[in-house]
């Protein structure tokens, strides 16, 4: 029982929870320090970034017309490869990080 709350719990309030703290602190932080902004922006980036790491791996199956997943832009339909996939995690997290940073930057 244990062991179900959690595995909910990770999968499904961490990242909420990970969510609203960063909109937080970049909210917070517009008129403040830019470490919160980036630490606000590198906690909204984790989740989402796995989130579209998800998405791209469907997608790109979908559009090759297999039905696995397929990790963009490692390890391809070899999933097993824990390196590959750890890598490609770590791009889209810092894809997303980098666009969150360009979108949030602060106006003179």
């Amino acid at each position: 029982m244990l062991r179900i709350l959690l595995a909910n719990f990770l999968v499904q309030i961490l990242p909420l929870v990970l969510i609203a703290g960063g909109i937080v602190l970049v909210v917070k932080s517009r008129r403040e320090s830019t470490w919160r902004r980036y630490l606000g922006i590198s906690l909204v980036s984790f989740p989402v970034g796995i989130f579209v790491y998800i998405i791209a791996g469907i997608a790109a199956a979908a559009i090759r017309g297999d039905g696995h997943f397929y990790s963009v832009p490692f390890g391809g339909y070899s999933v097993s490869d824990n390196l590959a996939i750890g890598a490609s995690i770590v791009i889209w997290i810092a894809l997303v990080f980098f666009s969150l940073a360009v979108l949030l930057r602060r106006k003179p």
